[in-house]
């Protein structure tokens, strides 16, 4: 009788493959995906006559999401929150997307860095 004999590697190259495919499953499972919502029913702050509307945002914790920021200004303004580790900068009568992680339940602040003495707020984790 004969007996195909394997190298003891080329069971570990498969037993590691395996063992990677899953951990990045959990992974994938564990940070979440961004959740689905249709573009007009994106959170969304709008900025105005120097200030943030809403001045308190809330928003779902523990969830990936897209925040809308729009200048309905006349001058740029620059959404920054060093809390959120963002800083992007909105052209007048434009529309950005900010894409946040999944935020632990908490306040985090944001301002408009060129202007701020008025534009500040908060967005709230829940």
């Amino acid at each position: 009788m004969s007996r195909s004999l394997r190298h003891p590697s080329s069971n570990f190259a498969g037993l590691f493959a395996v063992i990677v495919a899953v951990i990045a499953a959990c992974l994938a499972l564990s940070l979440g995906t961004p959740k689905a919502w249709a573009d007009e029913e994106l959170p969304q702050l709008k900025i105005s006559n120097g200030h943030f509307e809403p001045a308190n945002l809330t928003i779902p914790a523990k969830s990936p999401i897209k925040l809308k920021v729009l200048n309905s200004g006349d001058t740029a303004i620059e959404f920054e929150s060093f809390e959120l580790n963002r800083e992007r900068v909105v052209p007048p009568g434009q529309v950005i997307t900010v894409f946040l992680p999944a935020l632990d339940p908490g306040t985090y602040h944001f301002f408009d860095d060129f202007h701020h003495e008025t534009g500040q707020g908060t967005l709230i984790a829940k």
